[in-house]
Order: C-alpha cells, then sequence, then structure tokens
C-alpha cells in the first residue's frame, strides 16, 4: 500500500484490499451501509479504482442501492468535468411557473456533438414518480435536474462513468416482490382427499335413481 499526498492511498494488492476494507468499516468514516462492513467496503473501493477514485473517496461516492453499485449524481458529475475529454456540463430548468417545466442538461464531449437531455414534470409522471414520497416531494426542482444530468452524462461519457447509473435514479427503481410459491404436493393431496370423501349428512334425504325407476316398473 502506497500513500501520495496528492491523490491519497493506492493499494497494490488484495491483500491491502482487504486490510483497507476493515481498517474503513470500523472507522467511522464511511457511510452507514458499509460500516461494520468490510467485504462492501473493498469491493466499493476496488469498483472506484477502476473509475480513478482514491480509496476513501470511492467509499463517499459509490453507493449500494439493492446490491447494485452507482454513483451519487454529484460525483458522476466531478468525474467527468475531471477527464480532459469534457467541454462543460451545463444545466437549466426551463419553464417554471408552467404546469410542465423541465430541468435540461447539454454535456459537451470534445470532439462531439453536444448531447442535451430533457427531464418534465410529464417526464416524472409518466415515470411514477411525481408526488412520490422522499426527495421527489421536498426537492422536486434538484430529482428532476439528478435525473437530466444522470441521463445526459451516461450518453455523453459512458466509458467514464463505465456504465453505473446515479444512485438517485437507482433508489427510484422498482424492487421485485418476491412470487409466491404453490406447494403442488399439498394441494394434489387436498384434491384427492375431496374427491374420496363421504358426503356429509347435512339432513338432506339422497335417493338413488336406479332404485326408484325399479319401484315404478314394479306397479
Amino acid at each position: 500500500m502506497s500513500t501520495d499526498l496528492t491523490t491519497g492511498l493506492r493499494v497494490s494488492s488484495v491483500g491491502d484490499l482487504m486490510t483497507l476494507g476493515k481498517i474503513a468499516a470500523a472507522s467511522g468514516l464511511v457511510p452507514k451501509d458499509y460500516q461494520g462492513q468490510p467485504e462492501k467496503c473493498a469491493g466499493a473501493i476496488a469498483f472506484g479504482a477502476e473509475l480513478g477514485l482514491a480509496p476513501m473517496q470511492a467509499l463517499q461516492c459509490i453507493a449500494n442501492i439493492n446490491g447494485r453499485p452507482s454513483i451519487w449524481g454529484d460525483s458522476a458529475k466531478a468525474l467527468c468535468l475531471a477527464s480532459p475529454v469534457c467541454e462543460g456540463i451545463e444545466e437549466t430548468i426551463e419553464g417554471e411557473g408552467t404546469p410542465n417545466p423541465k430541468a435540461v442538461c447539454i454535456a459537451k464531449r470534445r470532439g462531439h456533438a453536444p448531447v442535451r437531455v430533457e427531464f418534465s414534470v410529464e417526464d416524472a409522471k409518466r415515470a411514477s414518480l411525481w408526488g412520490k414520497s422522499g426527495p421527489w416531494t421536498q426537492y422536486p426542482k434538484r430529482m428532476l435536474q439528478l435525473r437530466a444530468r444522470g441521463f445526459a452524462l451516461r450518453d455523453a461519457f459512458p466509458d467514464i462513468l463505465r456504465g453505473l447509473v446515479t444512485a438517485e435514479e437507482a433508489q427510484d427503481y422498482q424492487t421485485a416482490r418476491p412470487q409466491q410459491t404453490v406447494r403442488v404436493t399439498q394441494t394434489r393431496a387436498a384434491v384427492q382427499r375431496l374427491e374420496h370423501a363421504e358426503p356429509e349428512d347435512n339432513g338432506v334425504e339422497h335417493f338413488d335413481a336406479e332404485e326408484i325407476d325399479a319401484e315404478a316398473h314394479a306397479r
């Protein structure tokens, strides 16, 4: 393990990675999801290294949402701005005061046409996000901005973000509910019991059709 005053700690082996993961997990200086979780810390550090992030920076920037690594929106913007291929990122809110304002993000990559992405209130409604409890209710303008940013940066700088979605977007994904398993064996056994069960005596007199016909012919 080496230390550079300009870039921070750098791990050079799996042993170093696990050691640093244990130290970080017990430090109290990492997000709650990583506290007491050395393996998760090591995974985030390793993933962050692929993005060019120093270990402790990776633990602040990489989020584990439902088992899927993602990056916080502000960190994604910082990574792209730090790259020499990025010429700039412009963000605005258009149509404020109208029924359908929209966030606009324009990502400029050197040698390519600018990527412009819009995300409006109508878009949020179609995705069942508008009015959703949490940040979409508390900071709706900010959430529109982050959603437009996430799409624009992934389109313009996929090599920098390595396919990561923003953590804010990942938090809005619907988690699949576990399907209920039908116990076929028990169901079949219950059906068989019903088929072989004797009719209940509920006070209703039962007649045999053959006996009735025989009596009729005898008369």
